[in-house]
């Protein structure tokens, strides 16, 4: 039997004690137990997103994409809002907005390289955006945006700013109160390494006053009704909208105060470390990095293949114990590989995704 380690996007490399944390018996989301797992991962979520008091943290169920989609609570009919797009999942933003009664316009990057602030900035002319969402480290690619750059821009021409750090957060430096963003999202499974079915959120709080009543957004992803739920667990107190997935919490939390006892500068430079061995090694091995030097995230390494078939590559890994992901970005479609080194990695895994990149090549040669 091969042991399998899984280097995909998410979710990403598990941890037993995460897991096991959420094995409980009759925990119903009003108990004293689960009202204390969530004020816990609530300040959770501020703590890796960088956020402070001005911010109010939601945990709502979900993914990722929930998170995102949420954010159209802030939007009002005909509002206009540029997506600033880097990839795959950058351009997912614009097939969200398409869905509301908003005008959407986007920017969008090379496959490996990111949009520029110049670029944000030659959008000043005419009215101003409401909004403007970028992506932090783009899944497709790998690719890391600077960040911080591009909120400086985007404050020029948009009201709010939106930072997805669904393939960030727990692995990247994010900082949303010096960055000056209005809303910071992520989900569960990712750097973080929870188990997969929350989506995450820091919100300015005086956004949530700004638009009630007024927003384009549905019922369950409307983040007012979401308001006075995280309100009262910050409160101890509780309270309800719907049903939360209670073990997929008590998970999240024992991450988070795992993720403590790590300390964050610690998780981030492990994150860091290991991304660096693996686009070392497999740059030795004469592959690609989808990513332009300087702009590589810690979370995800996108891998040419140099002519490889690429079905045929996975496979190979999957039988050498480690499994990643298929290339997504539509211009570069079958002919990469995405790595997903996130949540609980480490050095001995790094090594086993190079030995079985390694082999893999030797045995398709």
């Amino acid at each position: 039997m091969v042991r399998r380690i899984l280097m995909h996007m998410g979710p990403s490399v598990g941890n037993y004690r995460v897991m096991l944390a959420g094995v409980a018996e009759n925990v119903g989301f009003a108990t004293d137990e689960f009202v204390l797992a969530m004020k816990e991962s609530l300040h959770g979520v501020l703590e890796v997103m960088g956020g402070d008091d001005s911010y109010l943290p939601f945990i709502i169920p979900g993914s990722g994409t929930a998170a995102m989609e949420s954010v159209t609570t802030f939007l009002r009919r005909g509002d206009r809002v540029l997506v600033v797009s880097n990839g795959l999942f950058g351009d997912r933003w614009m097939r969200i907005f398409e869905r509301y009664p908003v005008e959407v316009d986007s920017l969008k990057a090379t496959p490996g390289l990111t949009v520029t602030p110049e670029e944000i900035a030659s959008k000043s002319g005419g009215a101003k955006y409401r909004m403007t969402v970028m992506t932090h480290v783009e899944t497709s690619t790998g690719v890391r945006a600077p960040v911080a750059e591009l909120i400086e821009a985007a404050r020029q021409i948009s009201e709010l700013t939106v930072v997805d750090g669904v393939a960030s957060v727990g692995g990247e430096n994010v900082e949303a109160v010096r960055w000056g963003a209005d809303v910071v999202l992520t989900a569960s499974q990712k750097a973080i390494g929870a188990p997969p079915g929350l989506g995450l959120l820091a919100v300015r709080r005086n956004l949530l006053a700004g638009v009630k009543g007024e927003g384009v957004s549905g019922y369950f992803l409307d983040l007012h009704n979401w308001q006075p739920v995280m309100e009262g667990m910050l409160e101890g107190r509780g309270g309800y909208f719907a049903t939360p997935p209670i073990s997929t919490v008590l998970s999240l939390r024992e991450a988070f105060r795992m993720s403590g006892e790590e300390g964050l500068e610690n998780r981030i430079e492990r994150h860091r470390a290991v991304a660096s061995r693996i686009a070392d090694s497999v740059e030795g091995m004469g592959l690609g990095i989808v990513a332009s030097p300087g702009l590589r995230s810690n979370t995800v390494t996108g891998v040419m293949l140099n002519g490889l078939d690429m079905n045929a590559f996975l496979s190979g890994c999957i039988g050498r114990g480690v499994e990643f992901a298929s290339g997504v970005h539509p211009v570069l479609k079958g002919k990469y590989i995405r790595i997903g080194h996130m949540g609980w990695v480490n050095q001995n895994d790094a090594a086993a995704a190079i030995a079985a990149i390694r082999g893999t090549i030797e045995g398709m040669n």
